[in-house]
């Protein structure tokens, strides 16, 4: 075992230049450019990945609050969209809301969705539950006090929400940012490994969201 150990040690020594060496600062230098370009190409995949936040905005306290979530994603990296500006744009081509939230959720990596009782929002909260192929994008959130009134009946909407998070509102938007970071960047790294191995959107097999949409 010993004789192990020395010839480790002696093949590490030819191998790896003198710490203060030109050669050694190179093979540094080469090392930090590389994972510099692994960070950045994370991030540029991070960035091209597109947040909805969902939930009740035909009051102007309502629709500031989204307006907060969506600040606080977009000053921390991530690209984030409310569905209004969708509706401004698309009633006037005659698309029905219904089309309008079909292809924003098609064309969103991950849904942030606030619980509500307002009309749009009780829709939205129906078309996504009999939607199972949107499920895995929801991250869906509910004040603490009313998920606590509800959780123990199963007959309840939450029910069809796979991942729901509970907040108090003062804590909302930390909350918000820190499972928004976490998911993206978990999927981030999903799309760097799939493509590494020609797996995911990489697979000429691949089945895009409206083909499984199409399915159902």
């Amino acid at each position: 075992m010993d004789d192990y150990f020395k010839e480790a040690k002696k093949s590490l020594e030819e191998k790896i230049p003198d710490f203060d060496s030109a050669e050694f600062k190179k093979m540094g230098d080469k090392i930090r450019k590389q994972l510099q370009k692994k960070e950045n190409d994370l991030l540029i995949t991070i960035r091209r990945l597109k947040i909805l936040v969902l939930g009740d905005w035909h009051t102007i306290e309502k629709k500031q609050r989204l307006e907060n979530i969506k600040n606080i994603l977009l000053t921390n990296g991530l690209y984030a969209e409310t569905i209004d500006k969708y509706y401004d744009m698309n009633m006037k081509g005659g698309l029905s809301p219904s089309q309008i939230l079909e292809t924003c959720c098609i064309n969103h990596q991950l849904i942030v969705f606030l619980d509500g009782d307002g009309k749009g929002t009780v829709t939205e909260q129906n078309y996504l539950s009999a939607n199972y192929v949107f499920q895995g994008k929801i991250l869906f959130f509910i004040e603490e006090p009313k998920f606590n009134k509800l959780k123990d009946d199963p007959s309840q909407y939450l029910n069809n929400f796979p991942s729901i998070i509970t907040y108090r509102e003062s804590e909302l938007l930390d909350r918000i940012l820190a499972f928004s970071r976490l998911r993206i960047y978990r999927l981030a790294g999903i799309i760097k490994t799939q493509s590494a191995s020609r797996k995911g959107l990489k697979n000429p097999n691949y089945s895009p969201w409206k083909s499984r949409l199409k399915r159902q």
